[in-house]
Parts: C-alpha cells; sequence; structure tokens
C-alpha cells in the first residue's frame, strides 16, 4: 500500500497558502452568549420549579380523602377546602370528572356536558357570593368567591351516579340519589363556608340553582343545546 503525502496548497506564484485565522469572538459577544445563556437557565429553572410545585400540590389520595369527607359531610374537610388555594385546581377536576360521567350517562357530547358542568359549577357559585354579599351581608371572612368555588366543586362529587342512568329502571333512580346527595353536599358546604344558617345556606343554594337553570335555558335557545343538560 502507497502512502502519499499531502502538501499544503500553493497559490500561482509557488508560495504555500496559510489559511486565515479563526475570527476570535470580541468580549462584547461572549457577554451577550453569558447573559442568554443565563436567561434560558432560568427560565428553565422557573419553569422547572413551577411544575415541581403544580405536582407536589395535586395528591391524588388528598382529593379522594377530601371527596370523603365531602360525601360523609365533615365539617373539618369543606374548612380545609376552603381556605387552601389549591383546592381550586381539585375542585375544577371533580366538576370535570362528574361532566364525564354525565356523558356517559346520559348519552350527551362530551364537549356539552364539560360546558354545562363547569359553567353550572361557576354560576351556582358566583350567585351564591354575589347574593350573600351583597343582600345578606356575609359573615363570613373570606373577600373572594374563590373559596364557594372550591366548596362547591368538591359537594358536586355525589352526582357522578348518574353514570349509570342508562340502565332502565334502576340507572334514574340512583341519579336522583346523585343529584340530592349533591344539593345536600352543597347546602352544607355553604352553611360552612359563608357562615350563614341552615335556613339562609338552602335559600342560597335554591336560587343559584335556579338562577343558573335559567341561564342555561338561555343559552340552550342560543346554542342549540339540548336544555335538560343543566
Amino acid at each position: 500500500m502507497t502512502m502519499r503525502m499531502q502538501f499544503p496548497a500553493r497559490c500561482p506564484l509557488g508560495f504555500p497558502v496559510i489559511p486565515p485565522l479563526a475570527e476570535s469572538s470580541s468580549p462584547y459577544t461572549d457577554i451577550q452568549n453569558l447573559r442568554r445563556i443565563s436567561r434560558e437557565q432560568l427560565l428553565m429553572a422557573q419553569t422547572t420549579h413551577a411544575f415541581s410545585d403544580w405536582h407536589s400540590s395535586f395528591d391524588v389520595r388528598l382529593i379522594l380523602d377530601r371527596i370523603k369527607g365531602t360525601l360523609t359531610f365533615q365539617r373539618a374537610t369543606v374548612t380545609s377546602i376552603a381556605s387552601d388555594r389549591n383546592a381550586t385546581l381539585e375542585a375544577a377536576l371533580v366538576v370535570v370528572a362528574v361532566g364525564l360521567a354525565s356523558t356517559i350517562g346520559l348519552r350527551e357530547g362530551v364537549l356539552s356536558m364539560l360546558a354545562a358542568s363547569l359553567i353550572g359549577w361557576i354560576g351556582l357559585s358566583g350567585v351564591i357570593w354575589f347574593i350573600a354579599e351583597r343582600f345578606l351581608g356575609t359573615p363570613t371572612s373570606y373577600e373572594s368567591v374563590q373559596p364557594l368555588l372550591r366548596t362547591v366543586g368538591y359537594a358536586q362529587a355525589p352526582a357522578a351516579l348518574v353514570i349509570i342512568h342508562f340502565i332502565w329502571g334502576l340507572g334514574p333512580v340512583v341519579g336522583f340519589v346523585g343529584f340530592a346527595w349533591s344539593f345536600a353536599a352543597t347546602i352544607f358546604a355553604v352553611h360552612h363556608t359563608t357562615g350563614f344558617g341552615w335556613l339562609r345556606s338552602t335559600a342560597l343554594t335554591v336560587t343559584g340553582g335556579i338562577a343558573v337553570s335559567i341561564l342555561g335555558f338561555i343559552l340552550s335557545v342560543i346554542t342549540g343545546i339540548d336544555p335538560q343538560i343543566w
């Protein structure tokens, strides 16, 4: 095997061509690169920290324990939900789960049932808080509607029994039990969140339910969605 020697390229005059040196970056460019890298690392650290906080606050076992406490009318559970800011997302997940159960039981569209569940939850909580704050002078120390969103959202859990509504005979009965159970849990949640007595809490829940039903009927007329889902 013959080895070939490689010589540097030569210009027409016969002198070897020396390749140009690589351009060195200026100090200003280096500083800019360091700043860009620092910003990217900071953003990555903030994103990782936020995700870690969200993951640590999302505890499935805690959610199940709170659902159990709500179903069994535990006062300590309701007050802990009302004071926990992370419970707002948990309550939303409970409402979404009820919406999915309604989709299966009532054989309706997923999007329409989820929209009805979320709008009903927010509307009911908003109406109850508005009436309590503006007309009844709520004695509660909470300064926003969010505590009611949390407790009322968890109180919708029994309504998931509607999932077997499609079973002839048994389904509608169990679905009605779930509705009545959820209604009672909502009154219990309003009572311990607002600090009102049982009579006022019941009146607020009924009034809020009527307001949501009227709103749902109007939306059904506009959008063409079956009004029975409300």
